[in-house]
């Protein structure tokens, strides 16, 4: 009988929960898609007891493919706050990392110039990175909620908290509360930052280790899943995290790509210095910090192609064949890919997409394949950035995750980015990252000795930068990218709708500039 351990990557639109073999071998897998809730302008919310039905049943597909689970680990979106009531069900949707409604709260507290705050937490002030502004906001508009507020935790805590019973949090997802300084080795809460945000440390979970037992199955968790009680549950990491450790990203200097709903360049340092157009955390290895420059909607992208713009257009491979269909350089058309304001390296909840160059002669096809290299500008841009606060500038680059497999997309990377493009044969990172870390937990892996670990190698055949006459198009294009968004800065702000909403009327809405202390 196959003994398998069990990842669970918890993602911003969907779940995926992968069966591995203690060799890495992945002998099952299930996916369930979930929808973003974004019912006012700058909100994205999940649906919490929705999202845990999925993946329960997305763990009840797999155990019945794999009836031997030694351990399960959580590799989860981050961040989404979420708040737990005194019986540990929780109060209200779960705010993810695109949601922009506490960005105004936020500059009220730490002040209009965000980047200073990277002296303070390490993190630029945003709603990405500080989550400790969506308390403050929950606070202030929402009361009655707070009122029941016994425990603050991310998405791994409380998919933990339905599998164990028991929640908590780890460094990868308490770096980005706003309520720490990652600069320090060893996490902690910190008392100033709590007192800056009017906190009680007493709704905070004590920080865990990624590879700690959390708790084990319980027997109602059992029921819906068929996992068998007992199993040891691992909170895990966040996601990107989880890939970073998948990868094997341990040394300073190191670099991947994981692409998802957001699209992520990471980089592996060995102290903390920090870019500020980055976003920082603590590393799973002890001594090791992760430096991500992270694209909001660099795969939603084409899901908002698929849905919302062509929806007689079902897959990614449907939107590729068009975009082949146009030429390098989209015959003029540019695409700014913000379609829920944007992190790295513009950091503006405000900010928004458009094409740019529109004009009668072009097609659908241009317009496609616009939205491809825009995505990939933004990239460079990212990687420019890295490579220069770093001093170093990879030759070779691999990629994760689900649009880690696309050839067309993978060429136009090499061509943009001018390095040699690596599509990993395991597009599931952040799950194996996940269960290693529960296997680990769960002692089937020291976790001491990284060569006795099943990790993902680059191995795969390097796509190299094509022609020069393609890459000089590319060049001139990203060119024209790069200097779009400052040119249009305002505009963008101008048009963002901010009349609707419950908090809409300022009048009736509680003073953001006043800082509350309970």
């Amino acid at each position: 009988m196959t003994e398998a351990f069990l990842g669970v990557d918890a993602g911003t639109s969907g779940i995926k929960v992968c069966a591995f073999t203690r060799e890495g071998r992945l002998v099952a897998k299930a996916h369930r898609t979930v929808p973003v809730v974004t019912p006012y302008p700058l909100w994205a919310e999940i649906d919490l007891d929705r999202y845990w039905a999925a993946t329960a049943d997305a763990i009840r597909e797999v155990a019945a493919r794999v009836p031997t689970i030694v351990s399960i680990g959580l590799a989860t979106t981050c961040p989404t706050t979420i708040l737990l009531d005194e019986e540990g069900q929780a109060i209200r949707p779960g705010i993810l990392y695109l949601d922009g409604r506490a960005q105004a709260r936020l500059e009220d507290v730490v002040g209009a110039d965000a980047e200073a705050d990277v002296q303070q937490t390490g993190n630029r002030a945003s709603t990405s990175t500080c989550w400790a502004a969506n308390l403050a906001w929950i606070r202030e508009n929402e009361p009655a909620a707070w009122a029941k507020v016994r425990r603050v935790t991310m998405l791994n805590g409380f998919l933990a908290r339905r599998l164990s019973g028991w929640d908590g949090i780890e460094p990868t997802q308490a770096s980005y509360s706003g309520l720490m300084r990652i600069v320090d080795p060893k996490p902690s809460w910190s008392r100033d930052l709590l007192a800056r945000w009017g906190l009680d440390a007493a709704i905070l979970p004590e920080i865990s280790g990624c590879t700690d037992m959390i708790g084990r199955v319980t027997d109602e968790a059992s029921s819906l899943t068929q996992i068998p009680a007992g199993t040891p549950v691992a909170l895990g990491a966040a996601d990107t995290a989880a890939a970073s450790f998948a990868v094997s990203l341990m040394d300073s200097g190191e670099v991947f790509e994981s692409v998802g709903t957001s699209g992520v360049i990471t980089f592996c340092l060995d102290r903390p210095d920090f870019e500020p157009s980055f976003l920082h955390r603590h590393h799973i290895v002890p001594g090791r910090w992760l430096a991500h420059g992270a694209m909001s909607t660099l795969g939603g992208a084409f899901g908002w192609l698929n849905n919302k713009v062509w929806p007689e257009l079902k897959t990614l491979a449907e939107l590729e064949r068009l975009a082949q269909e146009s030429v390098p350089g989209a015959n003029g058309l540019l695409f700014l890919p913000y379609l829920a304001g944007e992190r790295s390296p513009v950091w503006d909840a405000e900010a928004s997409g458009s094409w740019l160059g529109l004009l009668l002669r072009h097609s659908r096809q241009d317009m496609v394949r616009a939205v491809f290299e825009g995505t990939t500008f933004g990239l460079r841009q990212i990687l420019e950035r890295g490579s220069a606060k770093w001093g170093k500038r990879p030759e070779r680059m691999l990629s994760v995750g689900g649009g880690a497999r696309n050839k067309f997309w993978g060429q136009m990377k090499a061509d943009v980015l001018k390095l040699d493009y690596i599509m990993s044969d395991m597009p599931d990172a952040a799950a194996l990252g996940a269960g290693l870390l529960g296997a680990i937990a769960a002692g089937l892996f020291t976790g001491s000795d990284d060569s006795e670990l099943p990790l993902i190698s680059a191995n795969a055949t390097a796509i190299r930068p094509g022609s020069q006459r393609t890459i000089e198009t590319y060049d001139r294009m990203f060119k024209i990218f790069d200097a779009a968004y400052p040119q249009l800065r305002d505009l963008m702000h101008a048009l963002a709708d901010r009349s609707s909403g419950p908090y809409a009327d300022e009048e009736a809405r509680p003073r953001l500039g006043v800082r509350a202390t309970g």
